[in-house]
């Protein structure tokens, strides 16, 4: 959207924007969008993350089209100095619906914030850990950001969501999905 509103401030019809801006294709593990034959909607942003690229994630998380809910799966965010507990929790201000965390910074900076009492939140300081507890919180409507350090190894959540089963109906918790094979 900025972009477009900076190109035709410069003097660029909007219809070359637009034409350009279909032919976009995002760099591996960047904003990347896929649907998972379960129905979930994917924002694969696992190469790495910061506050400044994350909230922005969020942002886009926040504006997708959803029937269901809008999980932020985050893993820690790394080589941000003696003020990381403090541009963790700022993270998690910004979040909705669900979280979901990896990581000893995220688990700590939800401790911090009394998190767990205030919103849904799943967690693991392992991302092969939150693997499990993140697959049984979601539903075919939910649309999901999964962002983290590359150190997190977050894209096997990404991996683990795409293989999930298609849904028979929507579940209301998540506990109780209903998954069948589509064949």
């Amino acid at each position: 959207m900025c972009s477009s509103s900076n190109c035709n401030f410069y003097g660029c019809p909007l219809s070359q924007v637009g034409r350009s801006l279909s032919r976009y294709i995002p760099v591996s593990m960047r904003s990347k969008f896929v649907v998972a034959k379960s129905g979930i909607k994917i924002v694969n942003d696992t190469f790495n993350a910061n506050p400044i690229s994350t909230k922005p994630g969020i942002n886009t998380l926040k504006n997708i089209d959803c029937d269901g809910k809008r999980v932020a799966i985050l893993g820690d965010m790394f080589e941000l100095g003696t003020h990381e507990i403090e541009y963790h929790e700022d993270v998690l201000n910004y979040c909705i619906d669900v979280v979901a965390i990896a990581g000893q910074r995220f688990h700590l900076a939800a401790d911090n914030m009394n998190l767990m009492k205030k919103m849904k939140v799943v967690h693991a300081i392992e991302t092969e850990n939150l693997i499990p507890k993140i697959l049984n919180c979601l539903n075919m409507n939910d649309v999901v950001l999964v962002k983290g350090g590359c150190q997190m190894q977050m894209v096997k959540v990404v991996d683990a969501i795409k293989a999930m089963p298609g849904f028979t109906q929507p579940s209301c918790s998540g506990s109780e999905n209903r998954r069948q094979e589509q064949g």
